[in-house]
């Protein structure tokens, strides 16, 4: 039935598309293919799409971005690029002249200003900053466009509405972010006196001292070394680590100063310093980055650590013949290993000397047929699917970075929401124990050798005339500028690392197949059904919240601030007391007052929307900073919802399902 309404659809494009050349029956065609490039099958959209390209029209463009309001993927990401990139003048002249509205089209206007040539993106975005001073609040798209599009002039403008005072610290930090793009990514600095940025440095808010340093080190004038060793104890975690990314970009001539803080007291410091030191001068840090490895202890800790030392180029290679044979701590070895052998990469010189100083195992045997299909047999006889979530959700396997379940996770690897249901036990078993035997198409890797000595691995998000973004493997969109790129090769190996299943005992490796085979199929493991919350942030109300008068801090700190926790919900949907209670510990001196759970909602008109919450008597439920009891009505955009619990009550789970709007899952 799919593959019939797929070729009625595309069959239906053929006239459009013959007669696009003509001159005559424009508005037919238009009225006909304003159905197509709504359909709900993705080649018909995508054939859609090529047809508008052939009707220069503004009609033609505003159908065009209107396929943005339905699920995408790169080819039609791709095609959309190339339509808009041909109907830029029809489309530029209708928003000119007012017959296109930006309001409400956010999304779309930020895709056709990045499709469209710098120059006429500069040409559009002049005549905004022009019209208009961006907004106390920096709502809207513009700060972030004029970052992306703008020339020295509209920087410039940008610039000084930034150092006057003009935004609110949100678009404050915002707005240096998108100066800095624009020097990274295009050579582009805006008009007029810079001096006036490093004042920020004094502001109380972390985000924008964070963001004005960072902002110093791509324009190559950072403070004095003094500043930066100052900065380098700050209490803000972001401005400690930005200054480490500063002394970087500076290049050899801060390494007396990073020499310096790699005697530090504090041991964060000292791995930064020895990080920092090992991306400029690999030959000179090896000492400093031994003690580093014999001292890490933590798995997050040696987590970040390896995944920051293994891009740079040859450390692998370098840091093998100076480890101990004997006394490197397990957790570091163990971490070690794993990172080496992911994301393409191969480092098997450094995983044979990390298994022998920790005396681990470094078994790089091929697994038999026979033996694959035995533990799928026994998967099937004794594995318990329940204890095998539990399994997959372990941080040291890190399956929920890199893949996705009902859409919620990682975006690395393949999603795994019906990969039971369609894929064979064997095949599962085969791909977790040899990742490298089978890559699933769309999947392979990219390599990219940078000209400053960091080697990156991920898959392609997407690409400009300026930039690649890569997923690297701790699911993090990675820029890279194109001017920086040296080499760019396909990775011969699967971006999932070999040596997985090394931390788990037999029958958890057992459990974690069982539950892997039962994704998809009816019952407590089917998370292809929407209208349920996956995505979660979690946190606290403390009595300090309410002594400072931050009660409602919540609904004004980004989802991404440190002071969330994000978590998933089961497969199931439930969001149980188990993952509550771990992500919303409070330090000892903290009285709670409340526990916290929010998640997003999406609507692309206005309408009135009802949720059902499954909760304990005495759970609340809050929408954009409103107490809600029955159906609520809602603008078209992305609204926050929040769960407000009784610490003292958790319930066993909670649920939140809603059929009238959209779910943020990643």
């Amino acid at each position: 039935m799919f593959h019939g309404i797929v070729l009625a659809g595309t069959l239906l494009l053929v006239p459009v598309v013959a007669r696009a050349e003509a001159p005559k029956d424009a508005d037919e065609r238009l009225a006909i293919l304003s159905k197509l490039v709504a359909d709900p099958h993705p080649r018909v959209r995508l054939e859609a799409l090529r047809a508008l390209a052939r009707i220069p029209a503004a009609r033609s463009a505003e159908l065009a971005l209107g396929v943005l309001e339905q699920p995408m993927d790169p080819t039609l990401d791709y095609a959309l690029w190339l339509t808009i990139n041909e109907l830029s003048e029809p489309w530029i002249a209708a928003l000119e002249s007012g017959a296109w509205k930006s309001d409400g089209r956010e999304r779309q206007l930020a895709f056709a200003l990045k499709a469209i040539r710098p120059e006429q993106a500069s040409r559009v975005l002049g005549r905004v900053i022009r019209e208009r001073r961006l907004p106390r609040d920096g709502s809207g798209p513009w700060i972030e466009l004029v970052g992306q599009a703008g020339g020295p002039k509209e920087l410039g403008a940008l610039m000084q509405q930034t150092v006057g005072g003009d935004f609110d610290d949100g678009a404050t930090a915002r707005a240096l972010g998108a100066l800095g793009e624009a020097a990274r990514t295009r050579k582009v600095r805006p008009e007029g006196d810079a001096r006036g940025i490093l004042g920020l440095l004094q502001s109380s808010n972390e985000s924008v001292r964070a963001a004005t340093l960072r902002l110093s080190g791509d324009w190559k004038t950072p403070p004095p070394a003094d500043t930066l060793a100052r900065l380098a104890a700050d209490p803000s975690e972001a401005m400690r680590s930005t200054v480490f990314e500063v002394l970087r970009l500076q290049g050899t001539a801060s390494l007396p100063l990073i020499r310096r803080l790699a005697e530090d007291q504090d041991p964060a410091t000292r791995r930064r310093a020895a990080l920092t030191w090992a991306s400029l001068d690999l030959a000179g840090a090896g000492p400093v980055l031994l003690g580093a490895v014999t001292a890490l202890d933590q798995e997050g800790t040696a987590q970040d650590f390896w995944r920051a030392l293994l891009p740079i180029k040859g450390s692998g290679k370098h840091l093998a013949p100076l480890l101990p044979a004997a006394g490197i701590p397990q957790v570091a070895a163990r971490t070690g290993m794993r990172v080496a052998r992911e994301g393409g990469r191969n480092d098997m010189d450094l995983v044979l000397a990390l298994a022998k100083g920790s005396g681990l195992s470094a078994d790089t045997q091929a697994f038999t047929g026979q033996l694959i299909r035995e533990m799928a047999a026994k998967a099937a006889a004794s594995g318990d699917p329940h204890r095998g979530e539990l399994v997959y959700r372990r941080s040291d396997l890190a399956c929920t970075t890199c893949h996705a379940i009902g859409g919620a996770g990682g975006r690395v690897g393949p999603d795994m929401t019906s990969i039971g249901a369609s894929a064979q036990p064997d095949y599962l078993v085969e791909s977790l124990l040899m990742p490298n035997a089978k890559i699933k198409e769309g999947y392979h890797g990219v390599v990219v050798e940078t000209k400053d000595g960091q080697s990156v691995s991920g898959t392609v998000v997407r690409e400009s005339g300026n930039e690649l973004v890569l997923r690297g493997t701790a699911n993090q969109e990675i820029a890279i500028a194109k001017s920086n790129i040296e080499s760019r090769n396909q990775a011969t190996a699967s971006l999932m690392p070999a040596g997985l299943l090394d931390p788990l005992d037999e029958t958890e490796q057992l459990d974690l197949v069982a539950f892997l085979s039962r994704l998809g199929k009816p019952g407590d493991f089917d998370a292809s059904k929407g209208g349920v919350a996956r995505r979660w942030r979690l946190s606290n109300v403390v009595h300090t919240d309410q002594q400072n008068g931050q009660a409602d801090w919540m609904w004004k700190k980004p989802l991404d601030d440190k002071r969330w926790t994000e978590v998933l919900s089961r497969v199931n949907g439930d969001l149980t007391r188990t993952l509550m209670e771990t992500a919303t510990k409070a330090n000892m001196w903290s009285s709670k007052i409340a526990v916290l759970a929010v998640t997003e909602v999406q609507l692309s008109q206005p309408a009135g929307v009802r949720f059902q919450l499954t909760a304990t008597k005495g759970t609340e439920l809050w929408v954009d900073g409103s107490k809600v009891d029955g159906p609520v009505s809602l603008a078209a955009g992305t609204h926050r919802v929040l769960v407000r619990i009784d610490p003292n009550h958790i319930p066993d789970k909670i649920r939140l399902e809603t059929r009238d709007a959209a779910f943020v899952l990643n």
